[in-house]
């Protein structure tokens, strides 16, 4: 019977429903279920009213407050929402495809699992909004506001977001590829696993951004601001970084397969364990860098270098050239990059037990079946360290091959320590201590 009452306040229009609903301030309509569709509602106060499941295909609700309503899975397809305010609306699972928000404000709405694709959301705020698992692929979201928005396993594949800012937004998981998100401002988003395939990131912004495991493959990223990002194992294959500003940039153990890097700024970023096979860093800066066990091959590019030092251990450690006061030569440049073409480094922070380096050597030759595996220099490194090359066939995954060493070198250095001979002192120490033990 209420809804009925509700449903005669609005066939009576909008200005006298607004009137109503400004007379009973204290109520909160039910109108779940509502069937409204193709409804002129424009102005109309829906503030904390429940809509959940309503049909509001192609209704116009323009500038209308929905304010803490609840849209629960309620159908707005097609609808306009043109300056509407749903702040802190709960849009949960509900349908808005090709819906209108120009201008609408949905700044701390949820919007969990909610179909927002193909909608037009331009400039749109969702600062702080609770998004995860919504649907924005092909919408119109340029100059959108993310601001610490929760996009968990959001789709925005193929989206466009050209100057859209997600400072600070988790998008964990989220599925941007090929989305639009040139000059973006993504910094300090947390975009851990996220796919980006293909995506056009030029002149975006990613400074202190998370992209560990993130998919960047065929990604253009050209001018991008990557300062201090953190891309551990993530996949840049056929990328383009060309101009790209990765100084402090984590890349370990990240895939750059045929990148393109020319006139990157990589300026004591970390490549240590990257791979790069066919890379192109012409041009690039690679001053200060870590190049431990950076896997390249000899069409790996590196043409007209800009480089005054690089670290061959993580942690800017093991400088090269050592002096401070010296830059590196282009002779010793040639060097490193010829260490690095088929070798591994093994670098031992203590002296070396030989006996448990040819064991697990040994071991190593056997498991890759390899006559090609072997040592090609000792060096002695500052603090009584020891630097290893190992020459090895090009196509093995280095990363296993030192991994499996060590995993060796520490079971053999196990096995000497408990068949080594007990000192006599240590026998008496220990039957004294036997002697305590029975006579208490």
């Amino acid at each position: 019977m209420k809804q009925k009452k509700y449903l005669a306040a609005l066939e009576r229009g909008v200005e006298h429903w607004n009137k109503w609903r400004k007379n009973n301030s204290s109520i909160n309509p039910d109108l779940k279920g509502i069937n409204l569709s193709g409804h002129i509602l424009i102005g109309i106060d829906f503030r904390g009213v429940n809509l959940a499941g309503a049909n509001l295909i192609k209704s116009n609700l323009g500038s209308s407050n929905l304010d803490g309503a609840n849209l629960t899975e309620a159908s707005l397809t097609g609808a306009s929402l043109t300056g509407a305010s749903l702040t802190g609306a709960n849009l949960t699972g509900a349908n808005l495809t090709k819906a209108n928000y120009r201008g609408a404000e949905l700044n701390s709405a949820n919007l969990s699992l909610a179909n927002l694709a193909y909608a037009d959301l331009r400039a749109i705020d969702f600062t702080a909004a609770e998004l995860s698992g919504a649907n924005f692929s092909h919408a119109n979201l340029n100059g959108a506001n993310f601001m610490a928005a929760k996009l968990t396993r959001c789709n925005f594949e193929l989206a466009s977001l050209q100057k859209a800012d997600f400072t600070n937004a988790n998008l964990t998981r989220a599925r941007l590829n090929r989305a639009n998100l040139e000059r973006g401002n993504l910094n300090q988003a947390n975009l851990t696993e996220a796919d980006l395939f293909e995506a056009n990131l030029t002149q975006a912004s990613l400074i202190k951004a998370d992209l560990t495991e993130a998919n960047l493959s065929g990604a253009n990223l050209t001018g991008a601001n990557l300062l201090k990002s953190d891309l551990t194992q993530a996949f840049l294959t056929e990328a383009n970084l060309s101009e790209a500003d990765l100084i402090l940039a984590n890349l370990r153990e990240a895939d750059l397969s045929h990148a393109n890097l020319t006139k990157a700024n990589l300026s004591q970023a970390n490549l240590a364990d990257a791979r790069a096979p066919i890379a192109n860093f012409d041009r690039s800066i690679l001053t200060g860098a870590c190049v431990e066990n950076l896997q390249i091959n000899h069409q790996t590019s590196f043409g007209r270098v800009s480089c005054k030092y690089l670290y061959l251990k993580n942690f800017q450690e093991y400088r090269i050239p050592e002096d401070s006061n010296k830059h590196l030569t282009l002779n010793q440049f040639k060097s490193i990059l010829e260490s690095l073409l088929g070798s591994v480094n093994l670098v031992f922070d203590t002296d070396i037990n030989w006996t448990a380096f040819l064991n697990s050597f040994e071991n190593l030759k056997l498991q890759y079946n390899s006559q090609a595996i072997e040592i090609k220099a000792v060096e002695v490194l500052p603090n009584r360290r020891f630097l290893v090359k190992i020459n090895v066939v090009p196509d093995l995954e280095i990363n296993e091959i030192r991994k499996y060493f060590w995993q060796k070198y520490n079971r053999a250095l196990a096995t000497l320590e408990r068949d080594k001979p007990v000192p006599q002192e240590d026998f008496k120490q220990h039957n004294r201590q036997l002697n305590i033990y029975e006579q208490n």
